[in-house]
């Protein structure tokens, strides 16, 4: 007597995760270059830091010390185990204390010049402060809209568990490369350093809660569906009808609500965001302008030079032209 078994029914598929707007807007930012410094500084002291395109952070790994964005912002006390980071390159002055002399920076590398390892100390009679920290050269091409919706400063504490975990690691491995200086030092840094600024920007998304902007939009059921669907199909010949129909509302609702969040109608987001890839897409593999354009969506040269330029100012050869990524340079 014979036994039929039971075909066996295929193991169904996870569910798929759902798009991750974020990870897709990170994905586009463009860190060129990222250089390191570690300091010891001894009370008092003060510089004065205004490098435009070059985003710093700094974590502070013993003692404390303050730091004001521009002359009328917050002075913010900066402890062991603080990591902080300023993603649009503001002017600002990192010092001891209110009384400290505080000299430029150029100065200030004159007068301490760095070590081949990127070390400097300052000596002093006071209390001991030591930063481990860098300077991201950030695309001049700011049309990402995540830069936008970021302060200008990010400031993360260490008594924060959050922050402990994701930031300390990475940070001991900084540490650790800046130190040993050996082969390939240079590359593992460099992706060290997307790393931070990716767990510095997800922290900061992930505590913030009511702030105005694009990061709210992404918190809202129906920006954020729409959010999602001009990321993930960017190419598709999107209108507001369309949209307003995928999400599931209508399009004056629609509108209305991205606009108050986001800043800017649908239609207008998605060109920029055409554009910020097509940007991005300039910048690697010289594939021809009409590949591209229809990449990001665009079926006509034409329109795309048109929108190209409305965006950026520069039309796609001169893009291609002027922006060659830039290399790695040394701090000083």
């Amino acid at each position: 007597m014979s036994i039929r078994s039971e075909p066996r029914q295929p193991a169904a598929l996870p569910p798929a995760l759902p798009f991750d707007v974020l990870t897709d807007v990170m994905e586009q930012v463009r860190l060129e270059g990222t250089v390191y410094f570690s300091a010891e500084l001894r009370a008092p002291w003060g510089i004065s830091i205004v490098r435009s395109g070059r985003a710093p952070f700094y974590a502070v790994t013993a003692g404390e010390c303050e730091l004001q964005v521009g002359r009328r912002g917050a002075v913010r006390r900066v402890r062991a185990g603080d990591f902080v980071l300023l993603p649009n390159a503001a002017p600002h002055v990192v010092r001891s204390g209110k009384d400290a002399l505080v000299v430029p920076f150029d100065n200030w590398l004159q007068a301490h010049p760095l070590d081949r390892r990127g070390g400097t100390r300052h000596g002093g009679p006071g209390a001991a402060t030591r930063v481990t920290g860098g300077f991201f050269s950030v695309d001049p091409l700011r049309i990402n809209p995540l830069f936008d919706a970021l302060p200008p400063l990010i400031h993360l504490r260490g008594d924060d568990p959050r922050v402990r975990q994701a930031l300390a690691p990475t940070l001991r491995l900084v540490e650790e490369e800046i130190a040993a200086g050996g082969l390939g030092a240079h590359t593992v840094l460099r992706r060290l350093a997307d790393v931070l600024f990716i767990q510095a920007v997800r922290l900061h998304a992930d505590g913030e809660r009511g702030a105005a902007g694009w990061l709210r939009g992404l918190a809202d059921p129906r920006v954020g569906r729409a959010l999602a669907l001009l990321h993930e199909r960017h190419a598709e010949p999107w209108t507001l009808d369309s949209l307003a129909r995928a999400v599931g509302t209508s399009r004056t609702l629609l509108a209305v609500r991205f606009r108050e969040l986001v800043g800017e109608p649908p239609m207008a987001y998605l060109t920029r965001w055409r554009i910020t890839r097509a940007a991005n897409l300039l910048h690697g593999a010289r594939q021809p302008l009409a590949r591209i354009a229809e990449q990001v969506g665009y079926q006509s040269d034409a329109v795309f030079s048109r929108a190209f330029r409305r965006v950026t100012g520069q039309s796609p050869r001169d893009w291609r032209r002027l922006a060659p990524p830039a290399p790695v340079e040394p701090l000083a």
